[in-house]
């Protein structure tokens, strides 16, 4: 019977002890190790009690637990069950400390991770062998060892890191891609050797990627086509493209990702961000461009590529806004919507072949055919960017088709680039400027573009641009661009050389734009040697200038400018009303910038009352120990006197009190350690 009542009474006060410490902390109150420690300490109240009644000869009266306890009795099992309190706070206390709080389900989730961990290590360990196959573990060292340095040159290197990213797969070839806009973080001969990246694999079989064809249609291929190629026109690391004959009898292409690749592009974004976010912890060159941030804009824009709506989206809008200027050689192929999505688009076949692979075409048409076909592209193209700030960025020859009938299309819109009105207008200012060789003009745009840099000499900036243009101007530029490009691609070569190490900042958008511009002045040369971009520019830059400022657009902007600042305009006289009162009053306040005074002033209560709470837990263990020191006064029990029964009660204050002054701090280390976990 005792017993019974033991373990009946031993629960309640769990439960009570319980109830009493997740009140009085925060931490270490985890549901089950609360529930556990306040069972053993609950049911180890009524035998320690026993024990203490024996030790100071107190007589238990009654068959039951508190049913005729003496008041000695009582008294003493109120401070052993305070204590018990206590004794469970820090318990926890010390639990927490060891063991902290979520470690439990943090180490579950970690081992439902492991088969993503175990994929990563894999695809880690394939990157490496791609490192040890080209030769490139060596320039990851620290330091590049002499020898090295002086037999390989940069071209070479940035030639092999270019080769292995082709070969490690689609993210790595799209990083490459990416990384060549960014010319801010990388030297120009990388620059150079990622423009050029492509990943040519050979195709996979019709029957691995009919499931997802027909998943996008939902009927079966020959339910929608009379016709289709088993054999692909073209396959990259991405899709591959179909030629397909439609029931209607229109002839199309069938652009389908390839199976899985969502899948791999997952596990390869995840390593990205992983190895960025390490670099950026232990490298001080990854903290200043702020690598992490980086690397999460590339993998949102390829997240964006894979999503074909995307690119339907922007083609339909490109095409539109160039089959409102008839009359033009450059089409942009339709695309049959119904039967596109995520991972399909379905197209107008574009007549001929790829600019890449075209000099038979080429070869059968007139110069002068030619020659307009350059120039009509050049318009198309210059209108995207400068009037309409929707362009294509990739404009490399394999993605410009020519026909026989001297005819253009422009294919693959799932890079776009896309400049405001005001980097459009400063970009146009700058061709316009280099054409008619005034270095101010291009010195006032180069600054708009790039910002305005603290000490900045705006002379030698104005000097060091017109020695730039000097260099490419007029009959010279042929000479001087070589081989590998014409005027503008060397001027914009060597303007970026001078900006960068200048220290201005490159804008992402305007350095799409100039990788545009480069890359479409070789397709206009493929397509007519004596292409002359500049010339163009100085044919059509007056004309397209003129159109971005038309009067119809000056006065919808001037409209919106006078809806935005109207309303301050017509409250500015009261503002005024209001600071030369102020004045008057001599109560005019200045606010100082970024200083939050009621951050501030919470910061400060809460030191305030920390540091009184030490202080007052101190002196009441201090005084609980010293009142139980002296043994006098009535006795309570033999051997317990009330002095020193009501000093157990002090020092049992001073150490609850302390226990909740170290709580916060062990709060704060949880967090700490949940964040380290994760």
């Amino acid at each position: 019977m005792d017993i019974v009542w033991t373990i009946v009474l031993g629960l309640a006060n769990a439960l009570i002890v319980g109830v009493l410490v997740r009140r009085l902390i925060s931490v270490g109150t985890g549901a089950l190790r609360n529930t556990l420690v306040s069972i053993v300490m609950g049911l180890s109240i009524w035998p320690v009690s026993l024990q203490a009644f024996e030790m100071l000869q107190i007589v238990q009266r009654g068959p039951l637990p508190f049913l005729g306890m003496s008041f000695p009795a009582a008294m003493v099992f109120l401070l052993l069950f305070a204590w018990f309190i206590a004794i469970q706070l820090y318990v926890m206390l010390a639990i927490e400390l060891v063991l902290p709080s979520g470690s439990f389900s943090q180490a579950a989730r970690r081992a439902s991770r492991l088969p993503t961990w175990y994929r990563r290590v894999r695809r880690i360990g394939e990157i490496q062998n791609l490192l040890i196959r080209y030769g490139l573990r060596r320039y990851l060292r620290p330091r590049i060892p002499t020898s090295i340095r002086v037999t390989v040159s940069m071209r070479e290197i940035a030639h092999t890191t270019a080769q292995a990213l082709a070969a490690a797969g689609v993210t790595f070839v799209k990083l490459g891609q990416f990384v060549a806009t960014r010319a801010d973080m990388i030297p120009s001969e990388f620059v150079e050797e990622f423009s050029a990246l492509q990943s040519e694999v050979p195709p996979v079989p019709l029957s691995e990627v009919r499931p997802v064809i027909e998943r996008t249609w939902g009927a079966p291929i020959e339910d929608v086509c009379a016709e289709f190629d088993d054999t692909p026109l073209a396959a990259a690391s991405v899709a591959q493209v179909h030629r397909a004959v439609l029931h209607t009898g229109e002839e199309v292409v069938v652009k389908v990702q390839r199976p899985n690749l969502r899948r791999q592009v997952r596990a390869d974004s995840d390593i990205l961000m992983v190895l960025a976010e390490r670099f950026e912890r232990t490298a001080s060159w990854a903290r200043g461009i702020g690598l992490t941030g980086i690397v999460r804009g590339f993998l949102d824009s390829l997240a964006e590529e894979l999503d074909y709506r995307g690119e339907i989206r922007q083609t339909r809008a490109l095409r539109a806004d160039l089959e409102s200027r008839p009359r033009s050689l450059v089409r942009i192929p339709m695309v049959h919507e119904q039967l596109s999505g995520r991972e399909v688009i379905v197209m107008e076949r574009m007549p001929g072949r790829p600019l890449s692979r075209g000099e038979e075409v080429l070869g059968g048409l007139s110069t002068l055919a030619r020659a307009e076909m350059a120039e009509a592209l050049f318009v198309v193209v210059a209108r995207q960017m400068l009037e309409a700030g929707v362009f294509h960025a990739d404009l490399h020859a394999g993605n410009i088709m020519v026909s026989d009938a001297a005819r253009i299309g422009l294919i693959d819109f799932g890079a776009v680039g896309r400049l405001d009105s005001r980097d459009r207008h400063d970009v146009l200012q700058l061709l316009l400027a280099f054409e008619q060789q005034n270095s101010l003009a291009a010195t006032n745009a180069v600054i708009d573009l790039f910002g305005m840099q603290p000490g900045i000499d705006l002379r030698h900036v104005q000097r060091e641009v017109g020695q730039i243009m000097l260099k490419y101007d007029g009959g010279v530029s042929s000479a001087a661009a070589g081989s590998d490009g014409g005027a503008a691609s060397g001027f914009f070569s060597e303007l970026l050389t001078f900006i960068l190490d200048n220290g201005f900042t490159m804008p992402a958008a305007v350095a799409q734009a100039f990788r545009a511009i480069t890359t479409l002045e070789d397709s206009l040369r493929r397509l007519d040697p004596s292409a002359d971009l500049l010339g163009m520019v100085r044919a059509h830059g007056r004309g397209l200038l003129a159109e971005s400022r038309s009067l119809r657009d000056a006065l919808r902007r001037s409209l919106l400018y006078a809806n935005a600042t109207g309303p301050v305009v017509a409250n500015f006289p009261v503002e005024l009303s209001r600071v030369v009162k102020h004045l008057q009053d001599g109560t005019l306040d200045i606010g100082t910038s970024g200083l939050n005074i009621d951050l501030i002033r919470t910061l400060v209560r809460t030191v305030v009352d920390q540091l009184v709470q030490v202080v007052l837990a101190t002196a009441l263990v201090l005084a609980g120990v010293i009142m139980m020191a002296f043994d006098f006064g009535p006795p309570l029990a033999h051997g317990l006197t009330i002095f020193t029964y009501f000093g157990a009660w002090v020092l049992l204050g001073g150490m609850i009190l302390a226990a909740i002054v170290l709580a916060p701090a062990l709060r704060d280390r949880r967090a700490d350690a949940l964040v380290a976990l994760e």
